[in-house]
């Protein structure tokens, strides 16, 4: 397997760590399953975890990427561009081999070619390393994950009360037929008591 493909196949790794952990987070909110932490007054939604661990994985396959499979990628191309120029372009007279047509493309975002002449002439002065590009990826990628994350956490926070607040604003349960009362409502109060209350003169006239 050559270098650019593993490395194309370790971007598409962080790319299906990104849209998996977004992916089980969406469906688990959409279907309003209520799988969270409590830290300290937050409550921490598992969703927000899968997007945290997708940004581990992402953060490891972006290592893996720049540190082992680029820099392999760069020898080949140097060796490629020193084999071109010192030995082919003596045998055919170009002024590029395909490695620094290649590479000459890929750091000029302003790349062009002159074919008024008998020899192509490249031009560009906008140069950009690949290397700069493919980290410029993976922070954004990241970036756009680490966002998610926290907009779902206040989200979630912001919209539901705080669960020591819940537990509070819970009703207390009052034991007791005859001492329930209707809060808010005089009346139904007092018709209640009346009921309860019972007069001794008519337990007397009962008895007899």
């Amino acid at each position: 397997m050559h270098f650019n493909e593993m490395s194309g196949k370790s971007r598409q790794l962080g790319l299906t760590f990104v849209a998996a952990s977004l992916g089980v987070a969406v469906v688990m909110i959409a279907r309003g399953d209520d799988f969270a932490l409590t830290v300290w007054t937050w409550k921490v939604h598992v969703g927000v975890l899968l997007m945290l661990a997708g940004l581990l994985a992402l953060w490891g396959v972006r290592g893996l990427d720049l540190n082992v499979y680029h820099r392999m990628l760069r020898g080949a191309v140097t060796f490629g561009e020193d084999f071109e120029k010192n030995y082919m372009s003596s045998i055919f007279q170009l002024e590029k081999g395909m490695t620094q047509a290649i590479s000459h493309y890929s750091r000029h975002n302003d790349a062009a070619v002159d074919k008024s002449g008998q020899r192509y002439q490249y031009t560009g002065k906008s140069q950009v390393t690949a290397e700069s590009k493919i980290r410029r990826f993976y922070n954004v990628t990241g970036a756009f994950l680490f966002a998610s994350a926290i907009a779902l956490l206040l989200i979630d926070n912001l919209a539901q009360p705080p669960v020591h607040e819940a537990k509070q604003s819970e009703p207390a349960v009052v034991e007791g037929v005859g001492d329930i009362s209707v809060q808010g409502d005089p009346a139904a109060s007092a018709t209640r008591e009346e009921v309860n209350t019972v007069p001794a003169n008519d337990l007397q006239s009962e008895t007899e």
